[in-house]
């Protein structure tokens, strides 16, 4: 897999939710606070849909919701929440082609995704053709600004910013701000979700060892435990204990931003 190519997550389907979850008062929290961007602006597309964990609950408040993804196991995963049946339409499809006419959707919402993507800005282009003037585009990112994010800048010295983060950097939530003013829109700073968590930097590690991760995937095995090695080294030093909880409540951002 090339370094400008998508990423499809076929390999994790099955254990996307036990890493990627949200907490019920997490989701209930992201529903409701999605739900009053976009309840009058409907339909509304997702774009790395994956397993549903957040257009599933959204939809299930009353919002028309349409999800677009490249693996079709993460798509199988969505069915099978849905007992069976489509619980809302489904497109396997790449963000930065998207496979819908100009102005198709009244808005649109995207978690976990633009970082994933090389050519970020063309996927943002192609949200604000699909998205209708008026409408919104909220995009989750910015919520490992604590320790988490020490241990993520650590490991991108060991194994290379450019392999763990391919596409969009939060840290840098500037360029995706002058990206979006470029098409005219505005930015609006929603309210903090907050998520408890009993994320240990033990459990990390296992799943990097794992290779749970999407960036685990480019890098070599070698390199990779040579990495996890002296991440451990540094993070005992740093933190202490790995098997206690890091941070037990962490807040996750969205960005409303507002289209001409």
């Amino acid at each position: 897999m090339g370094p400008t190519e998508p990423v499809p997550f076929d390999r994790v389907a099955e254990v996307y939710d036990e890493t990627r979850r949200l907490t019920l008062g997490a989701s209930s929290a992201t529903t409701a606070l999605l739900r009053s961007e976009l309840a009058g602006r409907q339909p509304c597309l997702e774009i790395g849909v994956g397993t549903g964990l957040i257009a599933l609950p959204l939809a299930a408040s009353g919002i028309d919701v349409v999800g677009v993804d490249l693996s079709a196991p993460m798509l199988a995963k969505v069915v099978e929440k849905g007992e069976g049946h489509l619980p809302f339409p489904l497109v396997i499809g790449d963000a930065t082609r998207l496979p819908f006419s100009d102005e198709a959707f009244g808005g649109a919402f995207v978690r976990h995704v633009l970082h994933l993507i090389s050519d970020w800005r063309s996927a943002v282009a192609e949200l604000v053709r699909v998205v209708a003037s008026g409408g919104v585009l909220l995009i989750n990112g910015g919520f490992d600004q604590g320790p988490w994010r020490e241990i993520g800048d650590h490991m991108d010295a060991q194994v290379g910013r450019e392999v763990r983060r391919a596409g969009l950097d939060f840290k840098e939530k500037a360029e995706l701000d002058q990206a979006m003013a470029e098409f005219g829109g505005s930015v609006r700073e929603l309210p903090p979700v907050w998520q408890e968590s009993e994320r240990t930097l033990a459990g990390y590690f296992r799943d990097v060892e794992a290779k749970v991760f999407s960036w685990t995937w480019r890098v070599d095995p070698d390199r990779l435990a040579t990495a996890v090695a002296e991440t451990k080294r540094w993070a005992t030093g740093r933190f202490g204990d790995l098997d206690r909880v890091l941070e037990p409540r962490f807040p996750s951002f969205w960005h409303a931003y507002d289209l001409p």
